[in-house]
């Protein structure tokens, strides 16, 4: 039955708002705070702040990178003493949103298809048993010939037979057909080979963007840049002169991050870099007023030990087609990622209404928290309870209109007593 009863009291019965009026300072104060707090939120963050009033569209834009510089090499194995320039180090020399520096490599000379013996780590064996013929090495370099041979064979211990090499007392590996020889995978050089001619490599970032709604185009090159300041000019945020230049030196990209300390250690093994270009435009002051902002930041962790840094292989081929070889590269160096962002916002009324109308709407918050006051924490809370909640039980039938009584002509006025 109470379930019933619930259900009849849901069904049947109707709720109706009535109005008492509460002659009390406290309470009275309390509702002006609330609502002046809203009309300030509305006002003052909402519409001045968060420009309410505005309609807003996303970036939309493409970016570029070019970078010049010289470098002489440290001493190291496979790589040739001559000056290296920006199509050297620069790889690929076109990147989308991006660029690659190579500040340090593992070179790998003259190889050539062939056989030679698969890496220990890869394909230790004893026997030729242990190297079936015609499979590839999981995860390592070629095609097993069948043949487990010295890791370090020459070729008069290629042409021993299988008992001799088994009986031998030398490390074998399966052999391979491969690029030969193979690659020596090492940790690179305690210091970067090009890492102290890095530093003041260069690169001229140009960026285009466009707010298609408003029909508005912008480069980071100003209009009244001239070429004589575009060849002399780098970037510096703190220069009214230069905080626009579109020249950024390398080092001081990280010395921008806080992260020069990480040069030495970045330019070895390698990093990931993002640079941040920024397009956050007021066009109620213009479009000429419409510049960008960078920052930057390192996205890898430098911390980590396992695989850190940044690295891939490039391969150089040379000689004809019969006669073909290789030069394998493993590059160390950093990626630099560009990242586009930011928004337009131009005054139009249709945000602003809706911004207006919205806040109206929240002012009705104020009576909800007074009701909440009102009714859990002052010493009167019962008494107001019972003038605003009123229960009525009327019958099905209509009174004749000489028999109803006449509604009273003033809401309930209540006087709180101190």
């Amino acid at each position: 039955m109470t379930i019933l009863t619930s259900l009849s009291s849901l069904l049947l019965e109707y709720d109706t708002l009535k109005v008492v009026h509460i002659r009390s300072k406290k309470v009275g104060i309390i509702n002006r705070l609330i609502q002046l707090a809203i009309i300030g939120y509305i006002i003052g963050y909402v519409i001045v702040y968060n420009k309410g009033y505005q309609e807003t569209e996303p970036v939309d834009g493409a970016v570029t990178a070019k970078l010049k510089g010289a470098g002489f090499p440290l001493n190291a194995s496979g790589v040739t003493r001559r000056v290296w320039d920006a199509s050297d180090y620069h790889i690929p020399p076109q990147q989308t949103d991006g660029f690659f520096v190579m500040t340090n490599m593992i070179i790998t000379p003259n190889q050539r298809n062939g056989t030679c013996p698969e890496s220990l780590k890869n394909k230790p064996c004893e026997t030729n048993a242990d190297c079936p013929k015609d499979v590839m090495v999981p995860a390592g370099n070629g095609l097993m010939t069948g043949r487990c041979v010295p890791f370090n064979a020459t070729d008069e211990d290629l042409q021993l037979s299988g008992e001799e090499l088994a009986s031998s007392d030398v490390k074998k590996t399966c052999e391979i057909v491969s690029w030969c020889p193979l690659e020596t995978d090492v940790t690179p050089a305690r210091k970067a080979v090009i890492g102290d001619d890095a530093r003041n490599f260069t690169v001229l970032i140009k960026n285009s963007i466009l707010f298609r709604k408003f029909n508005v185009r912008r480069r980071n090159i100003p209009e009244s840049t001239t070429e004589a300041f575009l060849k002399s000019c780098r970037y510096d945020p703190h220069d009214a002169e230069n905080k626009y230049c579109p020249i950024f030196r390398l080092y001081h990209i990280f010395q921008l991050a806080k992260m020069e300390d990480q040069w030495e250690a970045a330019t070895k093994s390698g990093a990931v870099v993002a640079i941040d270009i920024s397009w956050n435009c007021d066009l109620d002051h213009g479009s000429e007023a419409c510049n960008p902002s960078y920052q930057f930041r390192r996205v890898d962790n430098p911390a980590v030990s396992l695989s850190p840094g940044f690295n891939f292989r490039f391969s150089q081929y040379h000689g004809s087609e019969s006669t073909t070889s290789r030069t394998l590269t493993k590059a160390y160096g950093i990626l630099f990622v560009i990242k586009i962002t930011g928004n337009a916002g131009k005054f139009s009324i249709v945000p602003l209404m809706v911004n207006l109308a919205s806040g109206l709407a929240l002012l009705g918050v104020a009576t909800i928290l007074c009701d909440f006051v009102v009714l859990h924490f002052l010493q009167k809370r019962q008494f107001y309870h019972e003038k605003k909640f009123e229960e009525v039980e009327v019958t099905d039938e209509i009174l004749p209109a000489s028999m109803q009584t006449q509604p009273s002509e003033s809401a309930p006025l209540l006087n709180e007593q101190r």
